[in-house]
């Protein structure tokens, strides 16, 4: 999908604005697509948050403490101490601690790159330097190979803040939650921030998806916006491994399915957009077997009808100058190159189009990459169950502090 490629040359064929405007619907047509796209046209609920974090900021020292702790523990294992028994008191990931760090046989593409990597490179029983990876310093042991088949334990430990800075942030933390935690009033949010020399970001929410901001998930504010909070409350104080996080709500627009009167202008544009598009199909169908007989160009010339080339895109890449087009991409990896296409009816317009090229995806180049790709996406969506299971955690829970 991401590296299949084509190119057409196209016709569009759109209604103006104002053919659009002119096109009638009728009441009786605006209840019957409302009551039989009522629950496609419900929508999750949106708000608008401002936030503040307090950092755990991670030094080259921390850093540097961690990987020396992990050969200190290394070390006491060469020379005797049992593995299992050190990964039951020392690693963080707590999944394979309690049993003794053992990870299980599994494949080849089952853990990160960096992780894969020094896994193979070992021989059975071997334990590996300090290997760094997104979630700390590992260390490995190789129990059995049989293939691509490998048998591990490993011992996590994650890098975290000194005791210091972690005092000192926690703190701070403290602070702020003092000052504005739980108020009703934003005015107090805002001297918090200022008062301690905090950057406050703003981001819109979606209800169900968490609240991320610039690729960092910012824990439990999107619950928290959408359990009852009004406009102008600030949250709790909420935390995670990267920080402490205090959101104040701005707006919020509720969810559900909006109301006949509500959605009437918005379903009218739709329908009559939709007639108006229909009224081009048999215009397009002409061009299509002029064009068929001659040339997308030539045809363009005597039906004085514009004609485009566009650049080579895929399916994911799409076509940046036609919005909306998903029905062209489609046609574009499926038709014969050279072929005139039957004509395409979108919601916004109805096109023929001619493949003037297409390049299949270098299936040897994939293959080169399948393992990292596999690795890339395992991680990935290990990392995201981890935070939902975190966010429903704190949303659901009852602590008394």
């Amino acid at each position: 999908d991401a590296h299949d490629s084509a190119t057409i040359t196209y016709a569009a064929f759109a209604p103006s604005e104002s053919d659009v405007a002119a096109t009638p619907v009728s009441d009786a047509e605006i209840r019957a697509y409302y009551d039989a796209h009522k629950k496609e046209m419900a929508r999750p609920g949106r708000a608008r948050v401002t936030f503040t974090e307090i950092p755990r900021t991670i030094t080259a020292a921390d850093t540097a403490a961690v990987r020396a702790h992990a050969l200190a523990l290394r070390d006491s294992i060469e020379k005797g101490a049992k593995f299992e028994d050190i990964a039951k008191a020392e690693s963080a990931d707590s999944g394979s601690a309690v049993r003794g760090g053992d990870l299980g046989k599994g494949v080849k593409g089952r853990f990160v790159p960096a992780f894969e990597t020094a896994a193979q490179a070992l021989k059975p029983g071997e334990i590996s330097q300090p290997v760094l990876t997104q979630f700390g310093y590992h260390l490995i042991r190789l129990d059995s190979r049989n293939g691509d088949t490998l048998a591990l334990h490993h011992i996590l430990l994650r890098i975290t803040q000194s005791d210091s800075d972690a005092d000192r942030t926690d703190r701070k933390a403290d602070s702020l939650s003092k000052m504005a935690s739980s108020s009703e009033t934003p005015d107090k949010f805002d001297a918090a921030v200022k008062a301690l020399g905090l950057q406050a970001y703003t981001a819109d929410v979606t209800e169900g998806q968490p609240l991320t901001y610039n690729g960092q998930p910012v824990p439990s504010v999107s619950a928290w916006a959408f359990a009852g909070t009004k406009v102008g409350e600030t949250s709790d104080l909420y935390d995670d491994d990267t920080g402490y996080y205090l959101a104040k709500l701005d707006a919020l627009t509720p969810g559900g399915t909006p109301s006949l009167d509500a959605a009437k202008h918005d379903i009218k544009l739709l329908l009559a957009r939709k007639k108006a598009v229909q009224k081009m199909v048999e215009p397009a169908r002409k061009f299509a077997i002029a064009a068929a007989g001659s040339s997308m160009a030539q045809a363009g010339q005597v039906l004085h009808t514009p004609v485009s080339t566009t650049p080579m895109f895929t399916r994911i890449s799409g076509l940046p100058d036609l919005p909306a087009s998903g029905e062209v991409v489609g046609a574009a990896f499926a038709l014969p190159v050279g072929a005139v296409s039957e004509p395409i009816v979108t919601d916004q317009a109805v096109y023929d189009i001619v493949v003037d090229r297409r390049v299949e995806a270098d299936r040897k180049a994939f293959d080169a990459t399948k393992d990292q790709l596999r690795g890339q996406y395992l991680s990935s969506m290990q990392q995201g169950r981890i935070r939902e299971f975190q966010a429903n955690l704190r949303s659901a829970a009852k602590i008394t502090d």
